[in-house]
């Protein structure tokens, strides 16, 4: 057999495996019907409603001294309202956020500190954004980023205000991340938190059909390379 039809087996091969590596569509969580679980309804607390789609939610992974304004808080509110309702201060503008949000007004008045929370993935993510309303002093906003322990990165906002975006995206897998949405004296709201990651898709029976036969033709090909040597 020849080198040509042995690197062309070789390729299909190749290409039977990649074919079973794909990128997951991201997952977006808004709190309202249009999101993975149909949203969360007000005064509800963020936990573990999102843990089929990879994530859960926890209060307050930072604690002690190093927040922007004061020490993190060890009692962040974690509780979902209305974004038009009573239980918000004003978010302000660009429209980025709406119907629920994260971060009760109410909640927020009873904070100790600095409010921050985790989110924690069942597998490492590539990229992660959130969308924060009602920010008055920018420099209290901030991402997180981590693998295992490492620190990835951190990103953060020192001239917006009211309404904006904060992004990471990693090629190493972002395990988790604490985000640090507003401070003990300023409000702020989340929404849309969004995540990606790549995945080891389920081939399709004709793919494993296709690797099968690029495997039974390069054995074959082999035997009758060695069976050629020995005349």
């Amino acid at each position: 057999m020849t080198m040509f039809k042995y690197s062309t087996l070789a390729a299909a091969v190749a290409l039977c495996l990649l074919s079973a590596t794909a990128s997951a569509d991201p997952v977006r969580i808004t709190f309202d019907a249009d999101d993975p679980i149909g949203g969360l309804a007000e005064g509800e607390t963020l936990g573990n409603q999102y843990a089929a789609y990879g994530v859960t939610f926890a209060p307050s992974p930072f604690t002690g001294p190093g927040g922007p304004v004061t020490d993190w808080a060890t009692n962040t509110d974690m509780t979902i309202v209305s974004s038009e309702g009573f239980d918000v201060g004003g978010v302000g503008t660009p429209p980025l956020v709406s119907g629920n949000v994260l971060h009760s007004f109410f909640g927020w008045l009873g904070e100790d500190g600095d409010p921050n929370f985790g989110a924690y993935f069942s597998q490492g993510v590539t990229s992660f954004s959130v969308d924060f309303a009602g920010v008055f002093f920018p420099d209290s906003v901030a991402l997180y980023a981590y693998n295992g322990s490492t620190l990835l990165g951190t990103v953060g906002s020192n001239v917006e205000t009211g309404q904006f975006t904060l992004s990471f995206s990693s090629a190493t897998p972002i395990t988790s991340v604490v985000i640090n949405h507003g401070a003990f004296d300023d409000w702020v709201g989340v929404d849309n938190i969004t995540f990606n990651t790549a995945v080891s898709a389920v081939p399709e029976p004709s793919t494993y059909a296709m690797f099968g036969l690029g495997l039974g033709l390069l054995g074959l090909a082999g035997r009758k390379r060695a069976n050629a040597a020995k005349r």
